[in-house]
């Protein structure tokens, strides 16, 4: 069965497999978080209607992003990928001691050379970039089974990490990923309240270099692409492969 993963489940996309439409892996905004917050997670997620009109990419130098991610003491780690793109390379560390599963299966899809060509089908400014589902002719390859669910391990969705794309279904991921362009812990991180466990986005990495790449790739005007109307990246960005280095 052709498997579909997408990292916040953002625009409801989907992908035929056996027949029948899946949802798409994906982010949800962070409008769509916090309407979910009040809601039960059983039911697809949906989102609100959007203005398909590119959105126009800034002139103006940004000023530095404010992060979280400085403050905390991250997991010391010897184990690395450096993910080689058209637009420039960054360097992330993997945090196997805290996200086993989804390291373990991330440097497969990497070794096997499963994200060569690829491209980032997804550019949200300001929140997300997301990979590792299609290649330019939006073909999408084959997936293996998707991983345990590993969003309860600690690790905050803070601008700079690496998690995984799902659907509603928090086992579900399987190949894709995104890189946070800003803190989006409030509205992607797993926690439990009372009315039980809100179901995170399982991070797995933080980029230590080349952040400016993924956010020159965030700043991209997007537009409709494939069988996305929105959200896609005008200038196609490629991913060439992804290097695992052991230290």
């Amino acid at each position: 069965m052709r498997k579909t993963a997408i990292i916040l489940a953002l625009c409801g996309l989907s992908l035929a497999a056996c027949g029948r439409r899946e949802a798409e892996p994906a982010v949800p905004s962070a409008a769509e978080s916090a309407a979910e917050n009040a809601a039960e997670y059983d039911a697809e997620q949906t989102a609100p209607a959007e203005d398909a009109t590119p959105a126009e990419e800034s002139t103006t130098p940004a000023a530095p992003i404010e992060t979280r991610a400085d403050s905390i003491d991250w997991p010391a780690t010897t184990l690395h990928a450096k993910i080689v793109t058209s637009k420039g390379d960054m360097l992330v560390d993997l945090y196997p001691d805290q996200a086993p599963k989804t390291v373990a299966n991330f440097v497969q899809y990497a070794e096997d050379g499963h994200y060569d060509r690829l491209i980032f089908h997804r550019v949200v400014q300001g929140f997300v970039i997301q990979g590792g589902g299609y290649n330019k002719y939006w073909s999408e390859r084959p997936t293996r089974d998707p991983v345990p669910y590993e969003g309860d391990n600690g690790l905050g969705n803070y601008r700079t990490t690496l998690a995984m794309a799902r659907t509603m279904n928090p086992n579900s991921a399987a190949a894709q990923w995104y890189v946070n362009l800003r803190d989006n812990n409030d509205q992607l991180d797993h926690f439990v309240n009372d009315l039980g466990p809100r179901y995170g986005y399982a991070v797995f990495g933080r980029v230590v270099e080349g952040m400016d790449v993924a956010d020159a790739i965030g700043a991209l005007r997007t537009g409709a692409g494939g069988p996305f109307p929105a959200e896609v990246p005008l200038e196609t960005v490629t991913v060439s492969r992804i290097d695992i280095i052991r230290d």
